[in-house]
């Protein structure tokens, strides 16, 4: 019993978390103001969750797990023998949707002005390091997860960068993908390759209209 109260406690302050985040963005949502909306103190609220950007992480990672359901059934005839190519591929097909929507792109920008620790992208570059017979060094691929997960927002709001109005998002994306792989053993030449042939793959699945944020 405890702990379904307890579940359905942490669903509901998740929930109007969502909602808030969407009603007057992320931004002006406060823990307190989510508490207090719950009926709850907000040290019950800081019980489940540690702020709005754990809340906020926890959303994303939600809309990865939609994208990715998604994308294995659009790619469900393809065989993905490389699993580099396939989480290119992958990233890239979430990403695009999220530049589809500018609620949802500005939303995604702001959560990750925090460090955000992507424990699932971690264990993908296990397993490609694996297939690729290189070492496997922990430390390394947590260095390579985080640094260029945060640089990956810093390029879209970095107002000292002189050339950042014409960035594209295909700069950024290729940028943070170089940036990552080399620093894990690869040739940038070779993730070139790759990320041309999962832009290649990526252009023949359609947009699906998956949301971060939608109107609870």
């Amino acid at each position: 019993m405890e702990y379904k109260k307890s579940k359905e406690t942490r669903d509901k302050i998740f929930n109007l978390a969502k909602k808030s985040f969407y009603e007057i963005g992320f931004k002006k949502t406060t823990i307190r103001n989510i508490a207090k909306e719950a009926g709850i103190n907000h040290a019950l609220a800081y019980y489940h969750f540690n702020g709005k950007y754990d809340i906020a992480h926890h959303i994303v990672d939600e809309f990865h797990q939609k994208a990715e359901v998604a994308f294995n059934k659009l790619t469900a005839n393809m065989s993905f023998e490389d699993p580099l190519l396939r989480l290119l591929a992958l990233y890239r097909f979430g990403l695009r949707e999220i530049y589809d929507n500018e609620w949802d792109f500005n939303f995604y920008v702001e959560v990750y002005q925090q460090s955000y620790y992507d424990s699932d992208l971690v264990e993908n570059c296990v397993k490609i390091l694996n297939f690729y017979h290189y070492p496997i060094d922990r430390k390394k691929i947590d260095i390579a997860v985080l640094s260029t997960s945060s640089s990956w927002g810093q390029l879209y709001t970095n107002e000292d960068l002189p050339y950042r109005d014409h960035f594209t998002h295909r700069d950024i994306m290729d940028s943070i993908d170089i940036m990552r792989w080399s620093y894990l053993g690869f040739e940038p030449d070779f993730i070139i390759e790759k990320i041309k042939q999962s832009e290649a793959l990526l252009a023949s699945l359609p947009i699906m209209n998956i949301r971060i944020l939608e109107k609870q």
